[in-house]
């Protein structure tokens, strides 16, 4: 596999998220045209991103539960509208030290690796961005069940992310 099989390898990778978190997720995510008492994404998978800068910002993973049937799937990466948005989530794990030694990346050992150990390798990237994007969840849930209030705000995300990124408290 070449850089550019990598890269298209990835992008049809399904992220997942634990099925515990479908409620914030429908609070929050706007996938039709319902309304709601809190500001809300536009598709889920938005809330999604949105979840892993939370998580990657406070460092926090919180691993999938290991059953399939306690997990759900977003659509593949690459039908994500914003391609932006998801190269820069890509390049933040594949820049981050402790997550390239987690998988053992090493670009050119790995173009002479077997397709199955590169995939492998992949798999556990997608694998470290969904317990960010949990990491995250994790976050909302925790503002949200201290003050539900906060998210009638129309900034109230981007406070949320300010609050993250100076490692204030969430209470």
């Amino acid at each position: 596999m070449n850089g550019n099989e990598w890269l298209s390898y990835i992008r049809k990778r399904k992220p997942r998220y634990a099925s515990n978190r479908t409620t914030l997720i429908e609070r929050f995510a706007n996938k039709g045209a319902r309304k709601s008492d809190f500001v809300q994404f536009g598709p889920i998978y938005q809330l999604f991103e949105y979840a892993f800068m939370l998580g990657f910002h406070r460092r926090l993973r919180i691993p999938l539960p290991d059953s399939s049937s306690e997990k759900s799937d977003f659509a593949p990466l690459e039908k994500w509208n914003g391609d932006g948005i998801v190269n820069y989530i890509l390049m933040l794990l594949l820049s981050h030290s402790t997550t390239i030694e987690e998988i053992d990346l090493d670009f050119q050992l790995m173009e002479h690796e077997s397709d199955d150990e590169v995939k492998k390798k992949f798999n556990k990237l997608i694998d470290i961005m969904e317990e960010y994007a949990n990491g995250g969840f994790s976050l909302i849930q925790e503002k949200f069940d201290s003050n539900p209030y906060f998210f009638n705000d129309s900034f109230a995300f981007t406070i949320l992310l300010k609050e993250i990124a100076e490692g204030k408290s969430l209470n």
